[in-house]
């Protein structure tokens, strides 16, 4: 097995999260990164996408998820997403999400808000 990770680094889009009657009111900037863990072993030997993932598609996949949601809580965003790629992309064996709320804290300069969540393929009982 060759174990690996593929990262996609502060995607960024506008969408509607937050609690917040003004966060509910219009899109605001977020970014998006996610690392997958995954075995490489038949994608290297065969260089066919097939054995890997396509991250650009997942990634657009993902950005379509969240700002069709609107999601109150990044926290739910986060798990909501991590659980998706864990379900619809067998060969992911673990994924890690985080969201970045840019202009979270009102007033701050160069302050953001990030929520990140790690989630791992459970065994078959």
């Amino acid at each position: 097995m060759e174990s690996g990770k593929i990262t996609v680094k502060e995607m960024g889009f506008e969408c509607i999260l937050g609690t917040l009657p003004f966060e509910r009111e219009k899109p605001q900037p977020v970014l998006l990164s996610l690392t997958l863990w995954l075995d490489f072993s038949k994608a290297a030997q065969y260089e066919d996408l097939k054995y890997s993932v396509d991250y650009a598609a997942l990634s657009e996949e993902i950005k379509d998820l969240i700002v069709n949601a609107q999601f109150f809580l990044v926290e739910t965003l986060v798990v909501s997403v991590a659980k998706y790629i864990i379900e619809h992309y067998p060969k992911v064996v673990a994924s890690e999400v985080c969201i970045t709320k840019p202009t979270a804290i009102p007033g701050a300069q160069g302050a953001s808000a990030s929520i990140r969540i790690t989630r791992e393929k459970r065994s078959p009982e």
